[in-house]
């Protein structure tokens, strides 16, 4: 009897240790992809992004836009129209959450983007980065305009 609760204790503790090891809570993980994040949103436009998709963007990158268009690495490289539109706001992120599954950073949040302090777009997007040879690469975007986004040519109230 004494070896079975000895056992049961052992099963337990063991059942225990792996469980957290499959879920880390590590703090400087997020904090890494936070800064992923913070780098992609600072250099997705005309100015800095010719140098910003050599060091920090994926060969296999993806991107889904909330205006329905799709595009590769080189495709969203060569778009120097979004990338000139994207410098023309101000960008606040609210919302964001962010996971971090071993070598993959998923962050989850709400854009809203300002012209002349009016919100001129509300969105929703999904940013995925893989750490590649000690390094967060930023490999996948998906964006989605928010219901409460302004409709475009509405007028503003």
């Amino acid at each position: 009897m004494k070896q079975f609760k000895l056992l049961l204790l052992a099963s337990f503790v063991l059942c225990s240790l792996n469980l957290a090891a499959q879920h880390p809570t590590d703090a400087s993980k997020i904090k890494e992809v936070e800064a992923a994040e913070a780098r992609m949103f600072k250099n997705m436009n005309f100015t800095h992004s010719k140098e910003y998709y050599k060091t920090d963007v994926a060969d296999d990158f993806f991107t889904i836009n909330a205006d329905g268009v799709t595009a590769d690495k080189a495709q969203s490289l060569a778009d120097t129209a979004r990338q000139k539109m994207v410098e023309v706001g101000t960008l606040k992120l609210v919302d964001k959450k962010i996971r971090v599954y071993d070598n993959v950073g998923i962050v989850n949040g709400r854009g809203k983007v300002y012209v002349d302090d009016m919100l001129v777009v509300e969105f929703l997007y999904t940013a995925v980065f893989v750490k590649r040879n000690g390094k967060w690469m930023y490999t996948s975007w998906q964006g989605t305009m928010a219901k409460e986004s302004p409709k475009i040519g509405a007028p503003q109230q």
